[in-house]
This record gives C-alpha cells, structure tokens and sequence, in this order.
C-alpha cells in the first residue's frame, strides 16, 4: 500500500463479504504483496485488525469481531467508543495513541474491551498511523487478547502476597512475643520487690521502654502498609535532619557524618515522627553497610521534575524536595537491588537480631504515602546513594519539635466533664482513671449508642468527647456526626489505633479538633486536652 494510495481502492480489498474459499498458500517473497495475499493475511490473522479513520471502524477483521462477539462486518462505520466499557477509558486510550505517535510513530496500550453481552476482557492495542507522513489518514490497530495472561499475573502477584503477609505475620509476632515476655518478666519483679522503692521505678521504666518499642513496630506497620501520615504539617526537612542525627547512633567511632543541606529548602506537608522514622532507617541501613567504617553523607535540595523526564513509574511533575543519604559501605548488586524494599529482606547472617527487617519496607512505605518517591543506585564495594523525593511545598512558618516532660506535677490538669468512649474495657478504664487522675469528672460509654444516650442524658454539662474510631454497634464516624446533630457546642478528639484515613481527615476538617494516636504518654494526653479546651470555640 503506497502513499498515495487511494483508500477506496484498499477498501475494495478488504469489504468483500465472502471469504476466501481457499486458505492463502505459501509464494514467493516477491509475488507476496499482492492483493490477495494481503487481503488473505488480514483476514486469517490470529490477533484482531482493525482500521480507524477519525476514530471510526473503517475496517475489522474477523478475528476482532469474534473477540468481540459482533457479526463479521458490522462494526464497519461504527464510533471505536463502541468498543470500550467507559468513555474515560476510551479517551485515556485515544489520548495515549496520539500523543505515544506523535513521539515514537507507534502505541501500545494494555486496556478493556466490551464484548456484545455486556461482559469485558483485557486486551493489549498496539497502533501506527496507515501513513506516517499523513496526520490526516487513519490508524492500523492490533489487537490481542491478553485475559490469560492476566489472570496468571494476578494469581502471581496474589501468591507473592500471601507469601509476604506470612513472612510479615512471623516477624511480628515474634517481635511482640518477645515484649510480651520482657513486660512479664518486669511486672514479676515488681511483685517480687514490692517493697523498694528504687527497685519499682527501674521496672516502670523497663516497662516504659518496651513500651516505646512496641510503638515503633506498629509504627513501621503502619508506614509499610502506606496508612501512617498520622499528623501531617508543613515541615522544615533540615529540622528533621538535625532531630534525626541527633539520635542517631551509628554505633562506630570511624563512621563519618557529614551534612550537606539547602538552605533554601521548600516545605513538605508530612507527619514529623514518620519521616524522622524513615530517615533514621536510612543512617541506619548505611552505618550497617560500613562494616570497617567510611562517610555517611546526608544531604538536602530543591529539585523540579518536568513532563519530559523520563522515569521507570508514574511520577507526577512539580517542585519536590529530595534527601539523599549515601554511604561508603559495601554496595549491592542488581539482584539484592530489587529486593531491598520487600518485608523482612535482610542481608545479615542468620541469627543476627539487629533490627526487626522493616527497615527499607518501612522507608518505601513511608515515602508512597506522602506521595513520593524513592530510588537507589549501588554497585558491589562501591557504597549505596539513596534519593528520596517528596513534594515541596510554599514556605510557611513550622513548629518546633518539643519534648515531653513526663513529671506529673507539670502536666495540665482541669475539672471539666469529659466522656471517653472505647469498646475495649481495659482501654477504657486506663483512660478514665488517666482522666481522673488529671482532676476531670469522667464519664464512661462502650460504644455510640452509649454515648449518644449519655450524651442525651447530660445536656450542656460534657465539654469534651474522646472518641475511638473502630467500635461494635456504632462507629466513631456515625457517632461524631450524631454528637455534632445533638450539640454542636461539644469538643470532639479523635483517638485510635489506626491511622487517618480520608475519611477522619474529612472528620477533621468538619469540626473534630484533634487526632491522637494510640499509644501516647500520660503527659501527652494532658496537653492535647488542654489545647481543646482552652481554645476558643
């Protein structure tokens, strides 16, 4: 078919509506392009053809009827949206066509089409113009059926979880196995030494410890399933640098560390003790790789990323700000490349009980949750550099990180009503006797229809609800929007074991004050209550 080919004439070609009555025989290579041969090839072609010409049906072969279920030529003058379940998946298919052309003079789109009874089936199009030198001509598109295939990677990638989740479910309960029986063993010794004084307070803070250290684990949970921004601010990355090294410890004395941070650095919108987290993995992923020492460098700056770079995933363009950790250590190869970022990979020998094998999984999880990215570049004795890229943000004023002072004297106290609502009974309790022990006057619920029936009972006189979120009989969800119905005037704070959704940050923005993640300190609590409370409605 030439250039100027006339398109009646090719049309004489392929519109007959007899078959052939004899199946196309082996010729010559220079008497192939004939037209019968042509008309035999596309006919009896395995894969579904089919000519458009301004995203009409010009022409479809019986193959593509057939995996269509339509009758041989009765898509012919037919819009190609015909074809498709939805209009959004035809013209995300119809955008990708033109503009992959216009690049590279061909397309390839995995996609769904409609069959005749309603059903659909994925498929793989691959196209090219009729005539490259002519916009205005039409596009040859291939068509395969590709359900199998599918089917097979889905089944896969479903084994490949399953397999995660066990290894993931082992890791952990071994970790919680083992604090589990620390915070035996201490609260043994405590009844053992129940008369000394300095005895109690070493086990408290055992106890305090192990605590913290179940925190994290679930923390890392949290960040590996992409479900951890609990409290997200504009921050200042620097400030999380510094906070980050400060604790820090590489555990060697020949371990360099050296800064190198933008001044000028955009904001993130992040939850400060997530990336704290996930900086502190990635120090320690490098210290580790240092096994006779080296340079752990951190640094920081602005980057912009446009339509036209070209990644190996889905990047959206815009300002983002990466920080990049690179070590002098002992480097990877492809293969260990490709599977730092799973649950539990560790390259440490056997037996070796450093670390809980979240580390990376929990960094990947982290960074995708606030919608970034992460890559690295690494080559056997040549060290490691990974680049983590979140979005940047205008400038605006941060808070400071502040510590916590765990002295009960110096925690803000108050004489106010308060209702606490939890379906755990020892949740429950723990919280109205921290409550009482702050001076409020507590009230207790098990779930929402208790608390909308307590708060019913004592009209004007509870000013604040804590409110657990995953509850038998009444959510915290439905009862939030209750209480709101019943008096508005009630501060509402948020505490639960799972992390924010959209649907708490819509409850955030609709008039609840705060989020507090379980578990937090005594002291903690004290002041996220006061901070409702005192301010103004």
């Amino acid at each position: 078919m030439t250039q100027g080919h006339d398109r009646t004439s090719s049309n004489s070609i392929l519109n007959q509506q007899d078959r052939p009555a004899h199946k196309p025989t082996y010729c010559a290579v220079s008497d192939f392009f004939s037209r019968e041969n042509i008309r035999n090839v596309l006919i009896y072609a395995p894969v579904g053809i089919c000519i458009l010409h301004r995203m009409r049906i010009h022409w479809a072969n019986p193959a593509c009827h057939a995996m269509t279920g339509h009758e041989y030529l009765s898509l012919q003058g037919k819009s190609a949206r015909t074809l498709f379940p939805t209009d959004k998946e035809f013209k995300r298919v119809h955008n990708t066509f033109i503009t992959e052309i216009d690049q590279t003079r061909s397309a390839t789109v995995d996609s769904r089409l409609s069959r005749v009874d309603g059903t659909a089936f994925d498929c793989r199009l691959r196209a090219c113009r009729l005539d490259p030198g002519d916009h205005s001509q039409g596009l040859l598109i291939f068509v395969s059926d590709i359900t199998e295939i599918k089917s097979e990677q889905i089944r896969e990638n479903q084994a490949r979880k399953m397999e995660a989740i066990g290894v993931l479910a082992g890791g952990i309960s071994h970790d919680f196995n083992n604090l589990l029986m620390a915070l035996q063993g201490h609260l043994s010794l405590m009844g053992v030494n129940v008369n000394r004084p300095e005895k109690i307070k070493h086990h408290i803070r055992q106890i305090n410890r192990l605590i913290e250290t179940a925190a994290e684990i679930t923390g890392n949970l949290l960040g590996f399933a992409r479900g951890g921004k609990y409290q997200v601010e504009p921050l200042d990355i620097n400030q999380v640098v510094e906070i980050a090294l400060t604790v820090f410890q590489p555990g060697k004395e020949n371990i360099v560390i050296e800064k190198k941070l933008d001044p000028d650095l955009y904001k993130v919108n992040a939850d400060r003790s997530q990336l704290e987290q996930m900086l502190l993995n990635l120090l320690v992923n490098g210290a580790q790789a240092m096994v006779d020492g080296g340079t752990l460098t951190i640094a920081t700056h602005n980057i912009t990323i446009d339509a036209t770079d070209i990644f190996h995933f889905a990047v959206t363009p815009g300002a983002y700000v990466e920080i990049s950790v690179q070590d002098t250590g002992i480097g990877m190869d492809e293969t260990i490349q490709k599977k730092i970022f799973d649950p539990f990979f560790s390259t440490k020998i056997p037996g070796d009980m450093k670390g809980q094998g979240l580390g990376l999984s929990t960094v990947f999880g982290i960074v995708k949750n606030h919608g970034g990215f992460i890559t690295v570049e690494s080559k056997k004795n040549a060290g490691s550099l990974f680049r983590v890229a979140l979005p940047g943000l205008a400038p605006v004023d941060v808070q400071r990180f502040g510590e916590e002072n765990d002295a009960f004297d110096l925690m803000p106290k108050g004489g106010e009503t308060v209702l606490i609502v939890d379906d755990e009974k020892e949740v429950l309790q723990v919280g109205a006797d921290l409550l009482d022990a702050l001076g409020y006057q507590v009230l207790q619920a098990r779930n929402g229809v208790e608390c909308l029936d307590l708060v019913t009972k004592y009209p004007g006189k509870i000013v604040l609800v804590i409110l657990d979120l995953v509850m038998p009989v009444m959510d915290g969800k439905e009862t939030f929007y209750r209480i709101q119905k019943l008096d508005p005037g009630i501060k509402m704070l948020i505490s639960s074991g799972v992390s924010i959704d959209e649907e708490t940050k819509m409850m955030l923005r609709g008039g609840c004050h705060k989020f507090l993640q379980k578990p937090f300190s005594m002291d903690r609590f004290s002041r996220v209550i006061r901070e409702i409370l005192d301010k103004p409605a």
